[in-house]
């Protein structure tokens, strides 16, 4: 049965989607069969960032109103990594746990199952979290960001996800040492979110939206590898000497 992971932000523009993408394929990587799901209706990034090697027309609103079988809506990204893509346009009269329901018959099929929700507190956070194990709450090292972030995991904690982990992108170690961002421990004080990693301020993952093209190699691509393995439950020591 999938573990299945929600990854939200309260604020847009923190780098939600990229952080899907890159754990998905680090998950891949490591063996694990992964399935990513694009709920941001009318605004799906991921297949922006990812390059299907068997590609399909299809998206979930199709499955889930019978249009297509689920399987024929999923694009084969490479070796067990897989893309659900998100429909053009936000779906009308569809129950909340629509998209929840279509997961529930393939969970079998996959390690990890990750739903990268919409920014926003809105509907499109619920449909995305519900039938969710647990919630990667993603977060840059700002006030405003970090305060989206709390109030994202009060909501996620209503929804029923009762296991929610903070990551704090685009961290800069010489920011933050002259107080131009947060500290680590301020962004976790202010959430109350458990931290299950850091990822550093790294110009290729900032740039992938326009190159298309995620890093492979890059210092923040190496802190992605890193919480992929704390998602799989190996002990992996967050060392802020790694980040600089």
């Amino acid at each position: 049965m999938a573990k299945r992971i929600v990854v939200a932000s309260g604020k847009g523009g923190v780098g939600k989607s990229t952080t899907a993408a890159l754990l998905g394929m680090s998950l891949a990587e490591d063996g694990k069969k992964t399935l990513l799901i694009d709920c941001d209706a009318g605004l799906g990034a991921l297949d922006l960032l990812l390059t299907p090697s068997a590609d399909t027309a299809y998206n979930w609103l199709d499955a889930a109103l019978d249009e297509c079988a689920f399987s024929d809506a999923i694009s084969e990204i490479g070796p067990q990594l897989f893309l659900l893509r998100a429909p053009a346009a936000r779906p009308e009269d569809l129950p909340e746990d629509c998209l929840c329901r279509l997961v529930d018959k393939i969970a079998d099929e996959y390690d990890y199952i990750f739903t990268d929700a919409p920014a926003g507190l809105g509907e499109g956070l619920k449909r995305a979290a519900l039938g969710a194990d647990t919630a990667l709450i993603v977060a840059t090292p700002d006030e405003v960001s970090v305060k989206g972030a709390g109030k994202t995991d009060e909501i996620l904690r209503g929804f029923g996800v009762s296991e929610t982990r903070l990551i704090v992108n685009r961290y800069n170690a010489k920011a933050a040492k002259k107080g131009k961002q947060l500290a680590i421990d301020n962004a976790i004080d202010k959430t109350y979110v458990q931290l299950i990693g850091v990822v550093p301020e790294d110009p290729a993952i900032t740039a992938c939206s326009v190159t298309h093209a995620l890093p492979k190699r890059t210092k923040g691509r190496r802190a992605f590898a890193r919480i992929a393995k704390r998602i799989q439950g190996e002990n992996i020591q967050l060392t802020l000497s790694l980040l600089k």
